[in-house]
């Protein structure tokens, strides 16, 4: 990284800050804390990588935040599809939004799986442009700024780290690779259990509606989050609609000693 740091400079960091903001796998935060802890070094100035920083995560959070604002929901959906956990991304992004609202910006680049959804979903919502612009940029301050000074704080630290990586070699790149390849192998059995819990219990939309026109006595429970609720026209007639939030309270609402399905989307 150094090394393409300082033939690159400004020009590197932009592209990690755009590539992570626009959902790429990028980690950029270390680039702004190497960058900011090795200025002097590189020939950096600390305003300017901050101004780069600024920029690079507007643009890639203004297209998600119009994509948002002229697609609606599937762009979230699509988004939530690329995590490692599709399965509760779109449900706990509602929530944190719903509690907090536009707010959530603020925070937003500091909880994994919230940074790239968060703008989509504001403009879903049909948050104002100011109003998510100026937040946005708030936000963003706030992530660039914690990194620029966390590097200027520990660059002894940093310098150290890096020397000692380099020190390591290529002994350590096989260790980093093993160690990542590993947590992606759980993550993806997780998801494999999972999924093979749904199949043995799950019916499909035509399998339902056979049954309902037949006259079968099925209860039907809409998972949705209050966002997805009222934001989604469609609606099961006669559904109980139960958020997840409310899950643990409501249980007993959902009557017993019949089949019972379960949906949300």
């Amino acid at each position: 990284m150094v090394h393409i740091l300082r033939q690159y400079g400004y020009s590197f960091i932009f592209l990690a800050v755009f590539a992570e903001n626009v959902g790429l796998p990028v980690p950029s935060y270390p680039v702004m804390l190497v960058a900011a802890a090795l200025a002097a070094t590189l020939h950096l100035r600390i305003p300017l990588i901050f101004i780069v920083c600024m920029l690079a995560a507007l643009g890639g959070d203004g297209i998600w935040y119009k994509l948002g604002r002229s697609r609606g929901r599937p762009i979230l959906r699509r988004l939530c599809s690329l995590s490692l956990s599709p399965d509760s991304c779109v449900h706990r992004t509602e929530r944190y939004f719903q509690r907090y609202g536009v707010k959530s910006l603020l925070v937003a680049k500091f909880v994994p799986g919230l940074n790239t959804v968060a703008p989509p979903l504001a403009g879903m919502l049909k948050v104002a442009p100011m109003s998510f612009i100026l937040v946005d940029i708030a936000g963003i301050s706030l992530w660039a700024g914690s990194a620029i000074a966390v590097g200027r704080a520990f660059r002894d630290e940093v310098e150290w780290a890096i020397e000692w990586l380099a020190a390591i070699g290529r002994a350590g790149i096989p260790i980093l690779a093993v160690l990542l390849l590993g947590w992606l192998l759980y993550k993806w059995v997780e998801r494999w259990r999972f999924y093979r819990l749904l199949e043995r219990s799950r019916i499909t939309a035509p399998e339902l509606k056979a049954r309902m026109d037949r006259g079968d006595t099925v209860v039907i429970v809409d998972l949705r989050s209050d966002l997805g609720y009222h934001g989604d026209g469609a609606k099961v007639a006669g559904a109980i609609w139960i958020p997840p939030e409310d899950f643990e309270k409501r249980y007993t609402e959902i009557p017993r000693g019949g089949p019972v399905v379960m949906y949300c989307t």
